[in-house]
């Protein structure tokens, strides 16, 4: 009886066949692949196997709850929040080889082991051995994904976590900041208050003096500074704050100090 595959691994196996016959792929098609379909690369004679372990490989992972995601156009298993980037491919094996001339190249030599590849810069494998196969490292390759990814999990939740500290220490701070600020304003406001009021009395004080002074010359000057007393007393009752009683009802301050009104939400 033929073998069942998961969806995923028969949509691989019909798109690869599809690929068996063009000579050329674009990388455009390469990067539609990479971003749907699972990562085998390999020979027509290894397909059957490369499809049999990828096969095992998802049965394992949704059996455990994980899966199969695709990311940054590239497939990747699922694990924990946390993804790690696969590969399945033919062994090739370098080889050093002396021309004629005496100059020595590097060629590559197909074999017939295959290689699992986890990660996407230091990556780590697993490759057919004489005395193991690939399948047969099945176990030890979902215990390393998963030790990985739950190592990658803590640390991202403890990360989380300190930067959720950070996040509160910093409103605290701010918080602390913006009520020094608001104090720092009233104070100024009200060293300022005490001054123009200072100010206001000195000059009503001087105003009087000054009708007086105009009185005491019998009217000759008295329609002469009218409007200009008019007008000193009119701008003196304007700078006395006494005046503006009504601003300081207003507890949040908004009057005084407008823009930290703003900063804390008034």
């Amino acid at each position: 009886m033929p073998l069942k595959y998961h969806p995923l691994v028969q949509a691989t196996k019909i798109e690869l066949e599809k690929i068996d016959k063009k000579k050329d792929i674009s990388w455009e098609e390469q990067k539609k692949y990479n971003s749907q379909f699972l990562p085998i690369s390999v020979e027509p004679k290894l397909r059957k196997r490369a499809l049999k372990f990828m096969n095992d490989l998802i049965l394992l992972l949704e059996a455990n709850n994980h899966s199969i995601q695709f990311e940054y156009d590239n497939c990747h298993i699922e694990m924990y929040g946390q993804l790690t980037e696969i590969n399945l491919r033919q062994k090739y094996f370098r080889k050093r080889t002396m021309g004629k001339r005496g100059y020595s190249h590097e060629t590559y030599e197909k074999s017939n082991k295959l290689e699992f590849q986890i990660g996407s810069y230091a990556r780590k494998g697993w490759i057919d051995k004489d005395n193991k196969t690939l399948e047969e490292c099945l176990p030890a390759i979902y215990s390393q994904i998963e030790k990985e990814s739950i190592r990658w999990a803590e640390l991202r939740e403890r990360q989380r976590i300190e930067e959720e500290k950070r996040e509160a220490q910093r409103k605290i701070e701010e918080e602390i900041a913006i009520e020094n600020a608001i104090e720092k304003e009233k104070w100024e406001k009200l060293v300022s208050d005490a001054q123009n009021h200072k100010i206001a009395n000195d000059i009503r004080s001087y105003l009087k003096a000054f009708e007086q002074k105009i009185k005491d010359t019998n009217g000759l000057f008295e329609n002469e500074f009218k409007e200009y007393i008019h007008w000193a007393y009119n701008q003196t009752e304007l700078l006395d704050p006494l005046n503006r009683l009504n601003d300081f009802k207003n507890r949040d301050l908004t009057l005084y100090v407008p823009h930290l009104g703003k900063r804390c939400g008034a």
